[in-house]
């Protein structure tokens, strides 16, 4: 049976089997699923397994909307590994692996308590307003410190040019004019450094080239980087071959954190 994880903005909060044919999802108390929020219709959304064996899910007539992959649904639509069921401010990723732990059940849904009797109508411009804002904190981003200033930048290309340079996707305050690429690669995200005098360090050890993993800090000429990609496989660090494997020989090449 598949797994269904709950994610509030970029925060996962509880990971939920299916164990049953038929899963209901909404803030009524006899849902499979419940979700103790405003944003929430009552009956909300339902998943189900077909007949070919495939999962799908549909709306449940809610007052706000149930959104796959940020596409409204209008009837019943098959699921595949990692897709999104949006509604309100809450996500469900379907058989999909969260970066982040998953945190306590916070009081914003609890099946037992009723206590919320309405469902908070939003205008369809509110709801796609929020839906894109929600998607956009969860969208893989580079978090820049320099020079006392700070910056976010979504990684939607294929491609980020970090630098001071008017040329540079992410603009910032400190280090040469084009001193490290982020490109997005059937690994995941991969930075390199393109400054020839100055050093990049990840997560404290010096690399010419990196796969990045979320929660990774990049520092390079007074520029410090925060990697986030909270919703996508996690790959480990590999090293280049202008940098030796893991050896005794590699470690000094690469140079230890804080060397």
């Amino acid at each position: 049976m598949p797994k269904l994880t709950l994610v509030l903005e970029r925060k996962p909060v509880q990971v939920y089997d299916v164990g049953s044919f038929v899963t209901n999802i909404g803030r009524a108390e006899d849902m499979h699923i419940v979700i103790d929020n405003v944003s929430v219709s009552r009956r909300q959304a339902q998943i189900r397994l077909q007949d070919d064996g495939s999962w799908a899910v549909q709306d449940l007539g809610s007052s706000n909307g149930t959104f796959l992959n940020g596409q409204r649904l209008t009837g019943a639509e098959r699921l595949k590994r990692g897709d999104e069921i949006s509604f309100g401010k809450y996500s469900l990723f379907f058989e999909s692996a969260i970066a982040e732990p998953v945190g306590e059940a916070e009081p914003a849904w609890n099946g037992k308590t009723g206590e919320v009797s309405e469902t908070f109508y939003m205008n369809a411009e509110d709801v796609e307003r929020l839906q894109h804002a929600v998607a956009l904190k969860r969208r893989a981003q580079l978090r820049w410190e320099a020079r006392g200033k700070s910056g976010t930048f979504y990684l939607e290309g294929a491609a980020a040019l970090v630098g001071q340079s008017i040329l540079c996707d992410v603009r910032v305050p400190a280090g040469p004019k084009h001193q490290l690429l982020v490109t997005r690669s059937k690994f995941g995200f991969e930075i390199r450094n393109l400054s020839r005098w100055r050093r990049m360090r990840v997560n404290g050890w010096v690399l010419a080239q990196s796969l990045l993993r979320s929660g990774d800090t990049v520092e390079i000429g007074g520029l410090r980087l925060k990697f986030l990609d909270d919703l996508t496989p996690q790959a480990p660090h590999r090293p280049t071959a202008a940098e030796p494997a893991e050896s005794l020989k590699g470690q000094a090449a690469r140079g230890r954190p804080g060397e």
